[in-house]
């Protein structure tokens, strides 16, 4: 999952009621409606039909949050003209107690709740701007709906099953992983299974595949029509099959991917300032901005997303296991759930022969470059438990990062004290024969149970690198496999560089890692670029802008940029400058013994 903001290298590198419900009104119904006929007016036309409601189911609520957002969305407050009737259309009073809970005062007579709700795309709402792929999204040809984002529950009934109709467009296809029955209305087992079950429609292509006993389908919503779901498949099957090599067994009845790329103009009209997709059990909603240079990265970000089915979609904790939709509630694991996922998206990849040693490298050292951006004294502990709150909000995007590179170390760690028999993979399958989706692990015990399963020197590792905010020893671990390491080294890009990068923060673009030549002429982290090069600039243009302009640059000439700092607006003037770069790794070709022997076993799925 990706997080609202993120401070990334150039724009366009780029996750009052409980839910633990104890009362269970086995007579009641609920069934939901979706009125898609009309788009007009970007709101969802919503139905509630129920039954047999009890004084315990006296409350409606829409979700603060949702599982695998670790954001704080409150979709109640997308909510307009919600009224209650009886069965004989009589208006019953519905009294809004707070953002996402309204109190029904005749529950036993209520037979239906109509409201309207607002898409979260392009939403002109304040505070907590929801992720475009953790949220909604109606455009005239095609509709992006995160059911927990449009449907809410009643108190009481979240484990009752629950059908729901949709009509739409008879011409659109639709992708979801719910399954329908012969009327037309799809089913779920309860209200965390329609959660969990995006949907997408419109005019979609689709493909099919199958990885190993799974069943893939890929929904594709384009306006491209050369990026379609067969070109996507053909780009990512051997991904696909890699990372089940990696899972090692069948993890899922069937998948789906679905997939809204859209293109730069919708994105940036949407005010969309963030992008990627959201993990589901059988099914991973994508919302990117897509264009013929970003189709290489969409294959990593399957990949990622499609290892969710291992954590937290089967292992993971009792939090996770009862989710509470109304009151987030923070997981020290994420790093389990984000950064080990995103670790093994690439690693399969490794040992599928996908990509090869340098490629593996290159993807280390940009980790390590959009790490430099972040506060180093967070720990991955405290990012996880300050997920919901701001400190949490300015770090989570560094779980891809610090996060995957902590789980690269302690494989290798792993490896190194089992004397190359197991890796963190072959651990991380032994947990999850353990534990798994329908038995969670203690929240409290698990670095515990995860140094009784190993050696006690991982007791030290987690207390260093997950627990505390030791800087993490990348390069003497990868040392350990022949890899050899330069802080910094002369590009192999000819043109002349600023000595400095551009980042985002929310919708702002800012300068990042600043060099010390850089700040002589007056720069500095985190400075708000209002002009570059006399240009005005903007997250639609600025890499057209650079692009152009350092085409007629060498190394020597002057340029200039006007930015923002506080209340202050400097134009400032510096000099171009040869480029250099950060983290350089390469292969060695001669190694030891013990470097070639942990590099052989670090190189394959064992057992």
């Amino acid at each position: 999952m990706n997080k609202l903001k993120f401070v990334i290298l150039l724009i366009f590198i780029v996750g009052c009621s409980s839910a633990k419900i104890e009362n269970h009104n086995s007579s009641a119904d609920v069934n939901y409606y979706i009125d898609l006929t009309d788009l007009s007016d970007d709101l969802f036309d919503v139905t509630v039909k129920t039954s047999g409601l009890t004084s315990e189911n006296s409350m409606y609520h829409l979700p603060a949050t949702a599982p695998g957002t670790y954001q704080i969305m409150d979709f109640g407050r997308f909510v307009t003209d919600i009224k209650g009737f009886d069965g004989n259309g009589n208006e019953i009073e519905l009294q809004k107690l707070s953002s996402n809970s309204w109190h029904i005062l005749e529950p036993e007579n209520l037979a239906e709740i109509k409201y309207k709700i607002d898409d979260t795309f392009g939403s002109e709402i304040e505070g907590h701007p929801v992720a475009p792929m953790s949220g909604t999204g109606i455009e005239k040809d095609f509709v992006s709906i995160n059911t927990y984002g449009v449907l809410g529950y009643f108190e009481g009934l979240q484990s009752n099953p629950i059908e729901l109709k949709i009509e739409y467009n008879p011409n659109w296809k639709i992708g979801t992983s719910l399954e329908s029955n012969d009327r037309g209305y799809f089913f779920a087992e309860n209200y965390d299974h329609l959660a969990d079950s995006p949907i997408l429609l419109g005019e979609l292509t689709l493909a099919e595949t199958n990885v190993a006993e799974i069943p893939v389908e890929i929904y594709v919503y384009s306006p491209d029509s050369s990026i379609n779901a067969q070109r996507i498949l053909s780009m990512a099957e051997e991904v696909l099959q890699s990372s089940n090599q990696f899972v090692g067994f069948k993890a899922a009845p069937h998948y789906k991917f679905l997939m809204a790329l859209i293109d730069q103009k919708t994105f940036a009209d949407n005010k969309l300032y963030t992008a990627g997709a959201l993990e589901h059990n059988l099914s991973s909603l994508y919302v990117l901005p897509m264009d013929e240079n970003g189709l290489h990265n969409l294959r990593n970000i399957m990949a990622h997303e499609f290892l969710h089915i291992l954590t937290p979609l089967n292992l993971h904790s009792e939090i996770i296991h009862t989710f509470n939709f109304i009151e987030p509630t923070p997981s020290q694991h994420v790093w389990l759930y984000e950064g080990v996922t995103e670790w093994a998206s690439t690693i399969t990849q490794l040992r599928g022969g996908v990509i090869n040693y340098e490629e593996y490298l290159n993807d280390v050292t940009k980790k390590m470059r959009i790490n430099d951006n972040f506060n180093q004294d967070v720990s991955l502990y405290e990012m996880s438990m300050s997920a919901y709150d701001e400190k949490g909000y300015s770090n989570f995007g560094n779980f891809y990062n610090k996060g995957a590179l902590t789980a690269m170390c302690l494989d290798i760690e792993l490896l190194e004290l089992s004397d190359g028999r197991i890796g963190f993979r072959e651990v991380f399958i032994q947990l999850l024969k353990e534990f798994g989706k329908n038995k969670p692990f203690p929240e409290e015990d698990f670095f515990d149970i995860l140094v009784e399963r190993t050696y006690p020197e991982v007791k030290i590792f987690i207390e260093k690198y997950i627990l505390g905010s030791e800087p993490l020893p990348v390069a003497s671990y990868l040392k350990k496999l022949g890899f050899s390491y330069q802080a910094e080294a002369e590009s192999k890009d000819s043109r002349p560089g600023l000595g400095m990068s551009i980042g985002l923060d929310g919708e702002k673009l800012i300068l990042v890692q600043v060099s010390d030549k850089a700040k002589e002429y007056g720069f500095r982290d985190g400075d708000q670029i209002m002009e570059i090069f006399g240009e005005g600039i903007s997250i639609s243009n600025i890499q057209s802008v650079i692009n152009n302009f350092f085409a007629e640059k060498k190394v020597g000439d002057e340029y200039e940029i006007k930015v923002k700092r506080g209340d202050e607006i400097l134009t400032l003037s510096g000099i171009f400058q040869t480029r250099t770069e950060k983290h350089v790794f390469s292969v060695d070709k001669d190694l030891t013994p013990e470097q070639s022997k942990l590099r052989e076993a670090w190189s394959k799925n064992l057992l």
